[in-house]
């Protein structure tokens, strides 16, 4: 690893940064990063880290909706304050938690070059610079594919090489690893180490994945309650998960009862596909257990489980919950069954505060009023919401909040299925431990959870029967597709 400049690049002192309706998030924090470091930035989902980056890349203090900030800031000597964002730009390079918040272009090869022609890049340079960056994040087989035909995973990749195509003195990533396969992931993380080694640059990476990152960065620093705790070598004992947490990696036997969702036979292609995304892809969920289905990006994980509540209906095959099947239902009728969680939040939040938000599926369940109240109440003190309160927007929280806002939706409604695509989005493993008990108390009353997850440790402390899909079917893990 090169030895960092001595001047910091990154020079901040006494930042508080308060939001209108959540209150002050960073405290009078102090942070020097010199050039050619690479910083790990750890913390409990809410501590503010996402809040710092924005800070850094100057889009918290242009952004005069969302709350105030004070102190002093100097990215590469500038105030971010009083540079623009655009010329900022130039320098730092963010690649944010959710992709869609960044991608806008048709397709992948528009994308990487659409930052490059805002730089003035020299079209006969460009060619190289898009292959460059599809090559480092190994991305180039997709260059010609549509963007909003690729999975989240994909998609974060696309992103991630679009702001390295810049070649930024700063390159800043929020939980960059949250929808990545481990084999991507581990990529990625092996693609940072080497731009850092090489070429110097600096890197500042927010993540809850601790275990991708802690053998590569040369620096950890850990916020908790707005202010820097820790800060020193990457050695963190206390984010180890013990033996007794994680439960038996072998999975749960098949339990002797009826299955509470089915798919069988499951053949769907999206319309200008060239290929099927689920092909053949058969699944019994059955009451009393938890199903992981893993699986690299692309291999059709999402797709399947957004036909559990008619998001999308099979070219051919059946979907069933209990007995009976969903085909010709709508979405809402088949919602008092089957609570579906997607892969991000943002996708799911609309009210105006938490507490709207929760309520909303309940209320239109049927719920009465004292049984709806009693059931927001439980799960916003149950995923830690009631200390936010029921009158923040849930849209100005961070990324792990809004994902326990949206969990707490869907758990509200008491569906005896329960689907949830990447659920651990920005939950730090606090967090993470405590949903995963929350989903096996489900199982034990009797409920169907089916979760789609990246994250190893999260599947461990699951302790479910673990399958894959892989090519658009569905088989044991550790098997081979028939």
């Amino acid at each position: 690893m090169r030895p960092p400049h001595p001047d910091p690049i990154i020079d901040i002192h006494s930042l508080s940064c308060t939001y209108r309706d959540r209150g002050t998030v960073l405290k009078d924090l102090d942070l020097s990063i010199r050039e050619g470091e690479f910083v790990l930035l750890t913390g409990p989902s809410g501590a503010g880290k996402s809040t710092l980056l924005r800070c850094i890349n100057g889009l918290f203090q242009h952004d005069g909706i969302q709350g105030t900030a004070s102190g002093e800031v100097r990215i590469c000597g500038m105030d971010p304050a009083d540079t623009r964002v655009c010329d900022l730009a130039r320098l730092v390079g963010t690649v944010f938690q959710d992709p869609d918040h960044q991608l806008f272009s048709s397709d992948v090869e528009s994308e990487i070059a659409f930052g490059l022609e805002q730089l003035g890049v020299d079209p006969a340079k460009m060619r190289g610079r898009i292959e460059e960056a599809a090559g480092v994040v190994g991305i180039e087989h997709l260059i010609q594919r549509e963007v909003n035909a690729l999975s989240w995973g994909e998609r974060q990749r696309v992103a991630i090489a679009s702001v390295i195509a810049m070649h930024p003195k700063i390159l800043l990533l929020d939980e960059p690893t949250s929808g990545i396969d481990q084999s991507g992931a581990g990529h990625l993380v092996s693609v940072l180490k080497r731009l850092n080694e090489e070429i110097g640059l600096t890197i500042v990476v927010a993540e809850h994945r601790y275990e991708h990152f802690s053998r590569v960065c040369s620096r950890l620093v850990s916020i908790q309650d707005g202010t820097v705790c820790y800060d020193g070598l990457p050695v963190r004992p206390d984010l180890q998960v013990s033996e007794r947490d994680q439960g038996s990696a072998t999975g749960a036997d098949v339990p002797d009862r009826p299955p509470l969702l089915s798919f069988e036979g499951i053949v769907y292609t999206y319309p200008g596909a060239a290929r099927p995304a689920l092909n053949g892809a058969t699944l019994l969920v059955h009451a009393g257990e938890v199903v992981v289905l893993a699986g690299p990006n692309g291999s059709g994980k999402s797709t399947l489980l957004r036909h559990a509540n008619g998001l999308l209906t099979p070219d051919r095959g059946t979907v069933k919950v209990g007995k009976e099947e969903i085909r010709g239902k709508s979405v809402a009728e088949i919602a008092s069954s089957v609570g579906f969680l997607a892969q991000h939040a943002d996708t799911q939040l609309f009210a105006e505060t938490i507490g709207d938000e929760i309520s909303f599926a309940p209320e239109n369940l049927g719920f009465s009023p004292e049984k709806k109240e009693a059931s927001v109440s439980r799960v916003m003190g149950a995923l830690g919401l009631d200390r936010i309160g029921r009158f923040a927007h849930p849209l100005n929280l961070s990324v792990g909040e809004k994902q326990r806002v949206a969990i707490a939706g869907i758990l509200a409604m008491e569906t005896p299925v329960l689907v949830l695509d990447e659920p651990t989005l920005g939950l730090d493993p606090a967090r993470k431990a405590g949903l995963a008990e929350g989903l096996r108390r489900f199982a034990r009353e009797g409920k169907a959870v089916l979760v789609t997850t990246h994250d190893h440790e999260f599947a461990t402390l699951l302790d479910g029967r673990e399958v894959k899909m892989q090519d658009g079917r569905v088989v044991p893990m550790g098997g081979e597709q028939g």
